[in-house]
């Protein structure tokens, strides 16, 4: 069990090294910080599946329009 808790705060320690952001059609954005390039490349693809779709913004309840997904490091 301390093995596995261990690795847990290690793993929550890791420094977030890559941005995922999303634009909007409205000018919008939206980020999620991952703590490498391979999980900000797993995040992207699902967010440039959504690319020319209409959303529901779960915050206003009003439709939006995916228009890129940008990965950038963090410095």
């Amino acid at each position: 069990m301390t093995d596995i808790r261990s690795r847990l705060e290690v793993l929550a320690a890791a420094p977030y090294t890559h941005r995922v952001t999303t634009h909007y059609a409205s000018g919008a954005t939206k980020t999620h910080d991952t703590r490498g390039a391979a999980q900000a490349e797993n995040w992207a693809i699902g967010e440039r599946r959504k690319v020319g779709h209409d959303l529901l913004d779960r915050a206003t309840g009003s439709t939006v329009r995916v228009a890129s997904v940008t990965i950038s490091t963090i410095q």
